[in-house]
């Protein structure tokens, strides 16, 4: 499985106006220092976890059908659409009723409907599946949160000598835990 951002986060997890609060800032001089450390921070911690932080589109490809395809950057909000290439490169929609999609669980995840199956085909040779889904917290943890400004607190306190303090790097450790996904 791999898969690639399509529509990317309209509205990060952490504001201007909260972080500049948590850093004591009050002049508008590095504001866009601070946009570009909070868009690094999420990144970094979406790595860390496996999650998405925000709300985004991705593209998801697989080679085969699996039972049970379970999607990337959790939580899943929704499936927009399922195709497939046949051995020519014809391109066919899967019908939304003819599967189950599970937005409930800690891992979205979709499988075919009861009584059906995925449809038998022969593969196009390099990713014959697509899948479009929407990914991502409506609003982040605030622990995911914190730990967002307890990194870029450390990268702006320290940004010309490019270091973090392992104290730093357990507590952002800490706060994300409990937000990992089993595969990582």
């Amino acid at each position: 499985m791999t898969y690639k951002v399509t529509v990317p986060v309209v509205t990060e997890p952490l504001s201007l106006a909260v972080l500049k609060s948590h850093l004591r800032v009050t002049s508008g001089d590095e504001d866009a220092l601070l946009d570009s450390m909070i868009v690094s921070a999420r990144e970094w911690c979406e790595s860390y976890t496996g999650r998405g932080l925000a709300r985004q589109t991705v593209e998801v490809y697989l080679d085969y059908w699996e039972d049970e395809i379970e999607l990337p950057l959790p939580p899943l909000a929704s499936v927009t659409s399922i195709k497939y290439k046949d051995s020519a490169g014809t391109e066919t929609t899967v019908a939304a009723a003819s599967y189950v999609v599970d937005t409930d669980g800690p891992i979205g995840r979709i499988v075919p409907a009861y009584g059906t199956t995925w449809p038998n085909f022969t593969a196009y040779p390099v990713n014959p599946i697509r899948i479009v889904a929407v990914t991502g917290y409506l609003t982040a943890p605030k622990s995911v949160v914190q730990a967002m400004e307890l990194l870029i607190g450390e990268w702006y306190a320290k940004r010309e000598a490019g270091e973090i303090s392992d104290v730093c790097m357990t507590r952002v450790a800490y706060l994300l835990a409990p937000y990992r996904v089993r595969w990582l």
